[in-house]
């Protein structure tokens, strides 16, 4: 893993979260599927969009850094 870069993979984390889930005894069957699935989509796509934050997050931080070092550049070149 890039120190500088965190990705989950989306799929192995959810699994990961449905099967530590408790089934409860009153539960249907069909009940305890559907409250799996659910489980399943909101771990997944929590993920995927936590990956894509920390992705936006890197290409910003190296945009203001490009920014900062042609303002750098730009306030060398013009000073007296």
């Amino acid at each position: 893993m890039n120190e500088d870069n965190l990705k989950i993979d989306p799929n192995e984390f959810a699994m990961n979260i449905i099967s530590h889930s408790v089934r409860d005894p009153n539960l249907t069957n069909q009940r305890f599927i559907k409250h799996q699935l659910t489980l399943y989509l909101e771990a997944y796509y929590l993920i995927k969009d936590f990956n894509q934050l920390e992705i936006n997050q890197l290409e910003s931080m190296k945009q203001k850094q490009i920014s900062d070092l042609f303002d750098k550049m730009l306030s060398g070149r013009f000073q007296p």
